[in-house]
């Protein structure tokens, strides 16, 4: 590695190749305790810097946001040991920004990038989702872009997201929602992975939306990366853009890495189909299954769940109540 700090002087801005850039990065050894650092400078005052609390926090690495004669993002290694690392950081944040023209489109992109480092430090990347796991993130997706944000904040809605650890997607004090995405056109099942998946907690009510979703070479279509972004790019692009190290932390936790390259890999959403899950639902009730009984998973046929369909109206009214 070519350390680009090496023979840099203290308090002076060494300038990245305006060449390769859209955008003023520099190098920078800051004077205070000659920590090596990637400086990013804004050139429209415009442009409304995050506040630090708003950025990623990782034990070695500190985020600066300021404004002096001009606005500036700095990013300080708080720990020489790491220099190796903070070096291929910094390259890959420059990179991320490279082919974007606009500046602010720049700016949140580049720190859209820093979360997702944060996350990575911590946990070990996963394989590429199956096409199976990638049909059911594209539901739980979707029903976060389309049912969930127009009615609670993206605080709300991604907190109460839970699909990569909870027994049910989506669970909030008046209601729960549990998402199930399959092969348009394939036999008409659902599959229920616990025994408690089903259960209705008092006070509450429980809906399910079953998605049909197929691959297509449309471009018109979209893929679990496209989704991913699209939600990203809302949160960062809302008054809330902290909610997005939550966001990420969950697709880390689902298994999905931006890394990975799903661009072959498009698809519809051909059909949804809403239930309102009452005591009558044919399901296992938790409370009459034996102690005994480790882990319990089963299917239900759709063709008999006819009398507990809902129109898709029934629900978005129904949460327009709950969010007032």
């Amino acid at each position: 590695m070519k350390n680009p700090w090496q023979d840099l002087q203290p308090g002076i801005l060494k300038a990245i190749s305006k060449d390769l850039l859209a955008h003023d990065f520099y190098w920078y050894v800051e004077a205070r305790n000659n920590n090596q650092c990637l400086f990013y400078k804004i050139k429209d005052n415009n442009i409304e810097l995050p506040k630090k609390n708003k950025l990623p926090s990782i034990s070695y690495i500190k985020f600066l946001p300021a404004s002096q004669d001009y606005k500036y993002l700095c990013v300080e290694l708080q720990d020489k040991n790491y220099i190796d690392l903070f070096f291929e950081y910094c390259n890959l944040l420059i990179k991320a920004s490279l082919e974007i023209e606009d500046e602010k489109v720049a700016l949140n992109v580049f720190i859209k990038k820093a979360w997702r480092w944060q996350v990575l430090l911590s946990k070990t990347r996963e394989k590429k989702l199956s096409e199976e796991k990638q049909k059911g993130l594209i539901g739980e997706l979707f029903f976060l872009d389309n049912f969930l944000f127009p009615r609670f904040n993206k605080k709300i809605s991604v907190e109460n997201w839970f699909g990569p650890t909870g027994s049910k997607d989506f669970e909030f004090s008046k209601f729960q929602i549990e998402i199930k995405s399959k092969r348009s056109g394939s036999k008409p099942t659902i599959s229920i992975s616990s025994a408690d998946q089903l259960e209705i907690i008092e006070g509450t009510k429980l809906f399910i939306a079953v998605f049909g979703i197929d691959k297509s070479d449309s471009k018109e279509s979209f893929s679990v990366h496209d989704w991913c972004n699209k939600i990203n790019d809302k949160i960062f692009n809302s008054n809330e853009p902290s909610v997005l190290g939550e966001f990420i932390k969950k697709l880390d936790e689902y298994g999905y890495s931006e890394d990975q390259d799903y661009s072959d890999e498009k698809w519809d959403i051909k059909e949804i189909i809403y239930y309102e899950v009452t005591d009558e639902f044919p399901k296992l009730v938790f409370d009459e299954i034996s102690p005994a009984i480790a882990h319990v998973s089963y299917s239900i046929d759709m063709n008999q769940l006819t009398s507990f369909e809902i129109p898709k109206e029934e629900l978005e009214d129904f949460l327009d109540v709950a969010q007032s």
